[in-house]
């Protein structure tokens, strides 16, 4: 009997190691919760951010129709300024740091061939980031950060072989604005080097397969070897 009770005592969890084990797991299980809860708080913001751009979009899109050329560079600086009136109420700004959202023309020279608008999404494991070509922190090519980027108006400039834009021959027009249906439907890419380029494909209706740019030309004007150019699907 003795010897019974030496060997339960020695194999057998004392009262302060069943305390330890539930600490642990209840300290694991904090640390998940409140993984998941900052998750949630960042995809709530970025939800906002998105809606904020498209908007903004849609006000350029009306402005266009009224005054053949899009807003000035300057206007997206006054963090819920009205300047674009009655476009929309207040121009909005990111809703954590209450800075503006990137606004870039797609020609520096004239601002009414099309721009980029670009906001920093907190959750970088947004899938909505790689289906644009964009790298979480490196961004879409308009600055660090910025890792989503929407386009207005006839955004892509043919280029010559040096990389000098050429004045396009379509004008800008309502959204959805494209050149027209051929696109660049995604290649691969790993680690953000491509291992085989886009393909350039008739998608019909762009807007269905996240483009952000499209064209009346068979080959795309040649941009299908760049991810930028390349469509969510």
């Amino acid at each position: 009997m003795e010897r019974l009770r030496k060997y339960g005592s020695s194999n057998g969890f004392t009262l302060a190691e069943l305390l330890i084990v539930v600490v642990i797991i209840g300290v694991i299980a904090l640390i998940f919760l409140l993984m998941n809860w900052r998750k949630s708080i960042y995809a709530g913001n970025d939800v906002k951010r998105k809606t904020d751009i498209v908007n903004i979009r849609r006000a350029f899109e009306e402005y266009y129709n009224d005054t053949n050329c899009y807003p000035s560079t300057d206007i997206m600086l006054t963090c819920g300024g009205s300047g674009l009136a009655p476009y929309i109420d207040k121009i909005p700004c990111d809703p954590i740091t209450g800075k503006p959202y990137l606004y870039v023309p797609a020609n520096a020279s004239n601002v009414c061939l099309g721009n980029r608008l670009c906001t920093q999404l907190q959750d970088w494991s947004d899938p909505d980031i790689t289906k644009l070509g964009c790298d979480p922190e490196a961004g879409c090519g308009w600055g660090a950060k910025w890792n989503y980027c929407i386009s207005t108006g006839t955004t892509v400039l043919p280029m010559d072989s040096v990389g000098i834009n050429i004045s396009p021959s379509p004008s800008p027009t309502p959204t959805p604005s494209w050149y027209g249906s051929y696109a660049c439907r995604p290649g691969i890419q790993v680690g953000g080097v491509i291992i085989m380029n886009g393909q350039c494909n008739n998608v019909g209706d762009p807007g269905a397969y996240g483009c952000q740019y499209s064209f009346v030309e068979t080959d795309c004007q040649g941009l299908c070897n760049q991810i930028p150019y390349w469509c969510a699907q």
